[in-house]
């Protein structure tokens, strides 16, 4: 918990927290938020602050670089991502781990006690084969899932990074309880990431919850972070990275445009990877009291999560 000197001079901002879970939708609604003129998202989606004092001073996985280096560590570092604001009604955090570690709840309540948090949850399942077909996608994972699982304990006691964590990450009933525990119902709004494919309702939803509002126009056709396996490594990494050619275009092509344009080309050059059955059928006995618990505690039916595929599942 923060100190209380700390407690009594942290400014009132940021006063939204999407706090996960990771490869659930986050990166779609931080990207549709940040078109709002009433909301302002950090710079860094994902700076982890809150959560910072859990990590070690920097993560070992492969690529888990990038990571490390977009943790803000300080109060300083934390607070400059929100210096100009714009006088924004909504500042927002996106950092998908504040749901996993135990203690964040209780931070973001000592920070700001009016603040909205925002949980997306996925089926376990699916969200911890998006997790393993995204490092895969980024040429970051050399196992197959069935063998990283086995590996995920040691890759932890190592220093991998959330991500790594496939089948750990996804046991949602305590996470969620410790936020609902702490906040009440009017500060914390819990959607599944199957309500996203009516994303303009959702935002609606949205809109209300954070008193915005409801009449402003969001481009939602760029679907962000997808997950898959690169058709051509040398294509992807031209769409996903910065380049001469690239860089050349700016000038005649608006940012938006340009961002539409590199996320679809992006997403085109990726083939979705298939969950074995048998996989998906060891992780659902193991992921179903859980689920169980999480039904009962968000009075949600998440029956359609343990529905067995028998043809696998596709990674997205």
């Amino acid at each position: 918990m923060l100190c209380r000197r700390e407690r009594n001079t942290i400014p009132s901002v940021p006063n939204l927290f999407i706090a996960g879970s990771a490869k659930a939708g986050t990166s779609s609604l931080y990207h549709y938020l940040s078109q709002h003129p009433d909301v302002y998202m950090s710079a860094i989606k994902e700076p982890h602050y809150l959560c910072s004092h859990h990590f070690p001073p920097e993560f070992t996985g492969p690529g888990d670089e990038g990571f490390s280096s977009n943790i803000a560590r300080t109060r300083d570092a934390y607070m400059e991502l929100f210096r100009n604001t714009g006088g924004a009604q909504v500042v927002g955090d996106a950092s998908v781990y504040y749901l996993y570690y135990p203690d964040t709840a209780e931070r973001i309540k000592a920070w700001n006690s009016d603040a909205k948090v925002i949980i997306i949850l996925r089926n376990p399942v699916d969200r911890a084969f998006s997790a393993y077909s995204h490092t895969v996608r980024d040429g970051r994972e050399s196992l197959s899932f069935e063998a990283a699982l086995l590996a995920e304990n040691e890759r932890k006691l190592t220093g991998y990074q959330p991500l790594w964590w496939y089948r750990d990450v996804g046991m949602y009933s305590k996470q969620v309880k410790r936020y609902l525990d702490v906040f009440d119902s009017r500060h914390v709004r819990i959607l599944l990431y199957e309500d996203l494919r009516n994303m303009d309702h959702v935002l609606s939803e949205v809109f209300s919850f954070l008193n915005i509002r409801q009449d402003v126009s969001i481009d939602t056709s760029i679907r962000h972070n997808s997950s898959g396996i690169p058709r051509s490594r040398w294509l992807y990494n031209f769409f996903a990275r910065p380049n001469l050619i690239k860089n050349a275009l700016k000038p005649f092509l608006p940012k938006r445009l340009r961002q539409r344009l590199g996320h679809k080309a992006k997403n085109m050059t990726l083939q979705h990877l298939t969950l074995r059955a048998e996989t998906r059928y060891q992780l659902l006995k193991e992921y179903r009291d859980d689920i169980a618990a999480l039904e009962s505690l968000i009075n949600r039916d998440l029956s359609h999560w343990i529905v067995q595929d028998t043809l696998g599942v596709k990674s997205s």
